[in-house]
């Protein structure tokens, strides 16, 4: 999965390859535009004899006999491109990517439970099991502390992560006149393990290419949860596919199934965001800042993999915030004429087939009108919940606590653990002094991305390095707004992108301190010299 020194060069400037032409992209456009009308003349031809039993066996199998040799070389392909980058990133692992992928799995649901049953028994063997292996990693990262061998806490309360810590001694403040402070409590000492985690980790990386690893073992966690949903669909398809989505209606959006995790619990809005996330980052791979694409076959099926569940996810925010992020990813990457050759060519075919209807359907997902106006009940949530912080707009109510127990509990929501949205989640817990770090380290890390990833005078491995950091921090700040993301343990994909920016941010200000990611011979021969 690491991108090859041949891929990005050194130094300053772009890649070699010139950006398209205009008759390319107009090529690009008139392909796109016949193989969507083909498509559709084939669909009614298909729909037209589908009453017939001969047409549909002929059908079936003309598409076997065209796809399957296409398959086949194509996943022979892929494979032959993933395993051995595969192999290397498990060589290449270090004791703080097993500790990050220990807090990933600390966060995985194995059961789920009311408000009540969360009071009456706070630790049930899923909360040991999480309470033991977040303490299991803070006892690490203390040892290595104390004993001198990886002095991190200077990194934890510096740049971002230092921004971090600010709202979670906030949260850990609001322990005192928190509605239930033992859930406070504990929450605040998990999350602060989150973000010791990620200092560590920034205090330890000092190459591009090494906390792009970091990214890509993520990715690979991730994916692997993601693969597992899938498996739930052979072996529990009853509930990985809930039959009409969560509104009981079937036929939603044409699909009439709605992709859930089963064991682990994953649920649709999760699921879908993390695709985007999977998704977006694959096509920065396939679309790089310097034009020289690796590995194409492997990183279509990453995007397509990851685009595929977003869909079946049918989860409004984070379909919208990958369409933010592929925004950003041609426009950031000088390919407004191709990118907006695809937006106008797909309105036109939208528009003369129909397709719109259907596309509404989809992003209803068998909603009423009320529903949909009300963010699927959000509005009420979070009108309740800035009426309490209307009572204390200092203080709030107790970080994590106040939604579940002093919120939603009280209206009838005991199953629910969030109000699904970051902003209302802290200002309802910490008032504005929680609230003010989280604005700061969202602005900065915007900044430093986008800036860096615009910057000709940087390394491309910087530079892709922002890239790819920016377009997952698009998603998932589009879903802040409609979900716990920065505020849930544990934020790892948030994290990885905050981290793309702080370490970015370290190495512009103290270059000395970073390592190259070539050795001088290469430097002098990729600088022509």
């Amino acid at each position: 999965m690491e991108i090859s020194n041949r891929e990005f060069g050194n130094g300053s400037g772009q890649g070699t390859s010139s950006a398209s032409s205009p008759w390319q992209v107009l090529l690009f456009g008139a392909i796109g535009a016949l193989g969507f009308l083909a498509i559709l003349e084939l669909s009614e031809l298909v729909a037209k004899h589908l009453h017939s039993y001969r047409g549909y066996k002929e059908y079936v199998l003309l598409a076997l006999l065209a796809t399957g040799a296409l398959c086949a070389v194509y996943f022979y392909k892929t494979l032959r491109q993933a395993i051995p980058a595969g192999v290397e990133l498990v060589r290449s692992l270090r004791w703080y990517h097993w500790l990050w992928a220990i807090i990933f799995i600390s966060g995985l649901v194995f059961r789920k439970r009311t408000a009540a049953e969360g009071i009456e028994a706070p630790v049930d063997n899923a909360a040991l099991f999480r309470i033991a292996s977040v303490g299991a990693v803070g006892a690490v990262l203390l040892c290595q502390m104390f004993l001198r061998k990886v002095e991190w806490l200077r990194s934890v309360f510096t740049g971002i992560v230092g921004l971090l810590i600010w709202f979670d001694l906030m949260a850990l403040l609001s322990t005192i006149w928190s509605v239930y402070w033992e859930w406070t409590f504990y929450k605040a000492v998990e999350y602060g393990v989150d973000v010791c985690m990620l200092g560590a980790a920034l205090y330890l990386i000092r190459r591009t290419k090494d906390y792009k690893l970091f990214m890509d073992w993520t990715w690979v966690l991730y994916g692997i949860m993601l693969a597992n949903v899938w498996f739930g669909c052979v072996w529990d398809p009853n509930d990985a596919l809930m039959k009409g989505g969560a509104y009981g209606v079937a036929g939603i959006g044409g699909l009439g199934v709605w992709l859930q995790g089963v064991f682990p619990d994953v649920s649709s809005n999760q699921l879908a965001e993390y695709a985007a996330c999977i998704a977006a980052v694959g096509l920065c791979r396939l679309l790089p800042i310097n034009r020289k694409r690796e590995n194409v076959a492997w990183y279509w099926f990453v995007f397509l993999f990851g685009f595929a569940t977003m869909i079946f996810g049918q989860t409004r925010s984070a379909v919208g915030g990958f369409c933010l992020a592929v925004f950003l990813i041609y426009l950031l990457s000088s390919r407004v004429g191709q990118g907006a050759t695809i937006v106008l060519s797909s309105c036109f075919m939208i528009v003369i087939t129909g397709f719109y209807q259907y596309l509404w359907d989809y992003l209803k997902r068998g909603q009423s009108d009320n529903q949909l106006a009300s963010f699927s009940s959000r509005l009420e949530w979070w009108e309740v919940a800035l009426e309490k912080f209307a009572m204390y707009p200092f203080t709030g109510l107790g970080m994590w606590a106040a939604a579940r127990f002093g919120v939603l509990a009280k209206i009838g929501y005991t199953q629910t653990a969030t109000v699904h949205s970051d902003w209302v989640e802290i200002i309802v817990g910490t008032g504005a002094w929680g609230l003010t770090p989280v604005l700061i380290l969202m602005g900065m890390a915007w900044w430093i991305l986008v800036k860096c990833t615009i910057n000709h005078k940087l390394d491309m491995r910087d530079r892709q390095l922002a890239y790819e950091g920016m377009a997952v921090l698009a998603v998932v700040s589009a879903r802040m707004f409609f979900m716990t993301d920065l505020s849930l343990h544990p934020p790892c994909h948030f994290f990885v992108a905050l981290g793309a920016a702080e370490f970015l941010r370290r190495k512009l200000k103290k270059p000395q301190a970073y390592e190259q990611d070539y050795a001088p011979a290469q430097l002098s021969a990729s600088a022509g010299v």
